[in-house]
């Protein structure tokens, strides 16, 4: 996406996604890319994430470029990049990250497609 949102830019964004963040919120905390979540961190932690992946999903982004972008984004600003992980846990993080942007691309195609269908 570009430069860290600040923290303006992502309420003008949740603001934007008002009825989609909530969903997306859910799955990006159940996701927990870096065990922020599941070590206490408040529930919004993840913002920042959360409201670019939306922004890239309504942009029409497939599950690569969404992949690509939470590898940058782990590494620019939670400092977790693929060089970051020891080599026997290097396939597991990987697969969780290829997995999630799967995951959140299918979603928001079915999403999608069940507004459409109405």
């Amino acid at each position: 996406m570009g430069e860290h949102p600040s923290t303006s830019h992502i309420a003008i964004l949740k603001q934007k996604y008002t009825e989609l963040y909530p969903q997306a919120e859910a799955l990006v905390n159940a996701w927990d890319p870096v065990g922020l979540i599941g070590g206490g961190a408040p529930r919004d932690e993840y913002d920042c994430i959360t409201v670019q992946l939306l922004e890239l999903l309504d942009q029409g982004k497939n599950a690569a470029e969404i992949y690509q972008f939470i590898l940058q984004e782990l590494y620019d600003h939670f400092g977790m990049g693929l060089n970051t992980v020891k080599e026997e846990n290097l396939g597991p993080y990987i697969r969780k990250h290829k997995d999630f942007s799967s995951a959140i691309v299918h979603w928001y195609e079915e999403l999608n497609l069940t507004v459409d269908l109405d």
